[in-house]
């Protein structure tokens, strides 16, 4: 997703089954948040599977990854895993600046 360099966005876990349909939660599924580039995206987990990416300002792209684990009914442990790329863009026009050409002479 593009996220412009002044904005953050909430994430959070949504869990589905093989093809796609909705479910619940796993009991007991612990969940932690990752980025790979914090100089693009200063991402805050919250602990509880939630988590905030917020821009820094620089343009680029950072991926967030998520690695949940969780034991299943028959005793085995599970790792799922997902991403999400962020492409930080240029936010909105806000400012502007008056920027002189190169000088040239002046003939009397």
């Amino acid at each position: 997703m593009d996220l412009q360099a002044d904005k953050k966005v909430a994430l959070s876990i949504e869990y589905t089954d093989e093809v796609g349909n909705p479910t619940t939660a796993p009991t007991g599924a612990t969940a932690a948040y990752t980025v790979d580039d914090p100089t693009i995206i200063n991402l805050t987990d919250n602990g509880d599977g939630t988590a905030e990416a917020a821009a820094t300002g620089a343009l680029g792209t950072a991926n967030v990854h998520l690695d949940v684990n969780f034991t299943d009914s028959d005793g085995n442990p599970v790792s799922l895993a997902g991403d999400l790329q962020l492409v930080v863009v240029a936010g909105l026009a806000e400012r502007v600046n008056i920027v002189a050409g190169a000088p040239e002479e002046v003939t009397p």
